[in-house]
């Protein structure tokens, strides 16, 4: 890792804690949430400077295969140099405001609408999403047909099966912390925001259960053959992370099977980590790419080679990329090519992008 500012693609940043504004129209925070909260709020500035890339002299990346100590908590692994893309610093680019999305839990770039992106709220009975521009700007809402969420924690676009030349808008009522034997996700074929959007959107509703455990989620991708992955939200009990599980689904419904374990690297700034547990609260995907969303934290795993299977990112190399300093941050999502994301706080509503350096 490199250690020096003369380095010109070297994405150093500072992490400010900052006490949020006030939005009208969202939800107060519950207690939980003001104990999470509080350290960081009334504790002075924190700054966490250190470097994600390195333009030059750039080893291959080291693969993240690790073994979890008794205690539940991984070790961080050797941090790999950068490889392309380099990001550059933090950027707040907008807000997205109550009167789009209340307590925004899951994003994703449009496929079909350069510049557009989906974003959807975990209020019990969503039944629509909004299509915004990168700074927040309402574009269209969105009815999903028959849609009568309990908990929608997450958003990915995909092929709408194997081969299908359309991509489509996958929505994952996917959050279970009341222990559901059934998890929804709803497919609806992505439309054309170029003109006006139809009132509602036909959708596929697809049941899936879990074999044995039925656990918290808030974290979805599809595969090339139009299949869900669903990351898993790992418990936290008494100061101790659970494990990370994936789980891969039939694209037309039916059993999740667990395809093995996560290990997450270990924080370097556990602020939220050491309250609430190193939990993945999104994810997104671009071919031989994927980012995972951690309160603390966001982790690039790429495979090299495009085309790999997505179901075998945790094995991949991984890297810490530049993260904004959001209270309560429960989306990531790439750019359409790959190149920058986007990830935005569930409080306050704000959107930070990260994007590709121009100094490559």
């Amino acid at each position: 890792m490199a250690t020096t500012t003369d380095e010109p693609c070297g994405a150093f940043y500072d992490t400010v804690a900052l006490d949020p504004p006030g939005i009208p129209g969202r939800r107060t925070w519950q207690p939980y949430r003001v104990l999470v909260l509080r350290p960081r709020l009334r504790a002075p500035a924190a700054i966490a400077v250190f470097c994600v890339a390195a333009c030059s002299g750039a080893d291959e990346p080291t693969p993240a295969t690790v073994t979890s100590p008794p205690h539940g908590r991984t070790p961080t692994p050797t941090t790999p140099a950068c490889d392309q893309p380099c990001y550059a610093d933090v950027e707040s680019v907008g807000r997205l405001t109550a009167d789009v999305v209340v307590e925004v839990s899951g994003m994703a770039a449009s496929h079909r609408t350069p510049g557009v992106y989906y974003v959807v709220g975990d209020d019990p009975g969503t039944s629509e999403i909004a299509a915004v521009r990168e700074d927040g700007a309402l574009v269209a809402r969105l009815e999903i047909e028959g849609m009568a969420a309990r908990n929608a924690e997450a958003l990915a676009v995909g092929p709408c099966e194997a081969g299908a030349p359309r991509t489509c808008l996958y929505v994952g009522d996917i959050g279970n912390h009341v222990e559901h034997p059934e998890v929804f996700v709803y497919r609806v074929l992505e439309p054309d925001l170029g003109t006006p959007p139809p009132e509602s959107l036909p959708a596929e509703a697809l049941t899936f259960r879990y074999l044995d455990q039925r656990p918290d989620a808030e974290a979805l991708l599809v595969d090339d053959h139009g299949r869900p992955l669903i990351i898993s939200k790992a418990s936290f009990e008494s100061g101790v992370t659970g494990p990370t599980y994936l789980y891969r689904g039939p694209s037309g419904g039916g059993t999740l099977e667990q395809l093995g374990r996560i290990d997450l690297p270990e924080p370097e700034n556990a602020d939220f980590a050491d309250l609430v547990g190193n939990v993945v609260t999104d994810a997104s995907a671009v071919d031989g790419a994927v980012l995972l969303r951690t309160y603390d934290e966001v982790l690039e795993y790429r495979s090299g080679p495009a085309g790999a299977d997505l179901a075998g990112f945790a094995s991949w190399p991984v890297r810490r990329v530049p993260a904004p300093d959001q209270l309560q941050s429960e989306t990531v999502a790439y750019r359409v090519d790959g190149c920058g994301f986007l990830t935005t706080s569930e409080i306050t509503g704000g959107i930070d992008a990260v994007n590709c350096s121009t100094h490559m």
